[in-house]
């Protein structure tokens, strides 16, 4: 199994994961719950006064600024962050963000969230994130962000938080390891030029599968092929998820809130999003979503065989479907991630071309 990062929150398989700063630190011995956010914006490395909020829909564009800044290349818009946000079950999954403002010229300078995972639900763990606007890191807007999710998590009973961190951002690894984080997973960020490909190559795998009576198809042409598809491809997501490492027991998600992520996203290609079928069976899939910020740039997302239908290169035929719609559509530009114990996929991955560029850890703290 493949895809983007097995992470908290919305999107995980579209490519909308959400990049992060832990922000600055304060003293080693800081523990959450220690101080209060306004007592933390006048000791430590502190330079600024802040004041924090609840988020305002009047804030996406600065979400969005220092999001992007802090890890370009990965850029999504104020649009794409609400139309998440909206898209989110609030009714069963905990949401909150929050914003740090300066006292005197009232910018925003920082974000933070908590929130439950869709994958991974448990009503009493968490994931948090949090944004520093990179000209304001190292004055304690991080340290008075964590602080109030700290006070969230006391609030919530919660017993598990998790978030992750880009393994070269030294700053945002320090700090969660000063307060407890542990590493609990990875995963790798690979690249490909699909312009690089010599497809011809993989051709046996197509015809291996073809032989077995396997179909390849696209979303697309399922819609077009009527009712009934949606239901069926639903359930072969859920399967197919089901068995990508996650650092906790997978959760399916309801219909309406894979719908809602998923055949609703302005990310969706489908014409780009690869079906393998078996007769009616849906059996195996392999997805591309386009990065609204970057033209031509796709992310690479699921690609899953049901256990049955394993060892038939349908797996192999996919991908090379998904580089051979890249290439019809010059894109130049394939970005996908796959945890580190995934040696299946990882090695179609680099038979294919696929350069591994950097890692994503995934950290945990026990609150119990």
């Amino acid at each position: 199994m493949s895809g983007l990062l097995p992470n908290p929150g919305r999107g995980t398989y579209t490519g909308r994961f959400k990049v992060k700063k832990a922000g600055a630190g304060c003293r080693d011995k800081l523990k959450m719950g220690l101080f209060t956010a306004p007592l933390l914006a006048m000791i430590g490395q502190t330079t600024l006064g802040v004041r924090l909020e609840e988020f305002t829909t009047g804030q996406y564009a600065r979400l969005a600024e220092i999001a992007n800044a802090i890890y370009p290349g990965y850029e999504r818009g104020p649009d794409e962050w609400q139309l998440d946000d909206e898209h989110l079950d609030k009714s069963k999954y905990h949401f909150q963000r929050y914003t740090a403002i300066t006292r005197d010229s009232g910018e925003a300078l920082g974000f933070c969230q908590i929130q439950h995972g869709q994958w991974t639900f448990h009503p009493k763990k968490f994931w948090i994130d949090l944004w520093v606007d990179p000209k304001h890191q190292r004055q304690g807007v991080g340290t008075a962000l964590y602080e109030k999710l700290g006070q969230d998590l006391e609030a919530l009973g919660a017993i598990t938080v998790r978030t992750q961190a880009r393994e070269d951002k030294a700053d945002s690894t320090q700090f969660l390891a000063r307060r407890g984080f542990k590493e609990t997973m990875r995963a790798w960020e690979s690249h490909l030029d699909p312009s690089l490909v010599d497809l011809s190559k993989y051709e046996g795998y197509s015809k291996r599968a073809r032989a077995a009576g396997i179909g390849f198809t696209t979303l697309a042409e399922e819609m077009r092929q009527g009712s009934g598809w949606e239901r069926n491809l639903y359930e072969l997501v859920q399967t197919c998820a089901a068995d990508m490492p996650m650092p906790d027991q997978f959760t399916p998600v309801s219909f309406e809130q894979w719908q809602a992520f998923e055949m609703k996203s302005p990310s969706l290609l489908p014409d780009g999003y690869f079906i393998a079928k078996d007769g009616p069976r849906l059996v195996g899939l392999s997805v591309l979503w386009k990065q609204e910020q970057k033209p031509g740039s796709l992310f690479q997302g699921l690609t899953g065989v049901r256990r049955d239908y394993r060892g038939r290169g349908i797996a192999m035929a996919l991908k090379t479907l998904v580089i051979d719609y890249a290439r019809r559509n010059r894109s130049s530009f394939i970005r996908t991630f796959n945890d580190s114990i995934n040696a299946p996929m990882l090695g179609i991955n680099m038979k294919l071309g696929f350069k591994r560029e950097i890692g994503w850890i995934t950290y945990e703290k026990d609150l119990a």
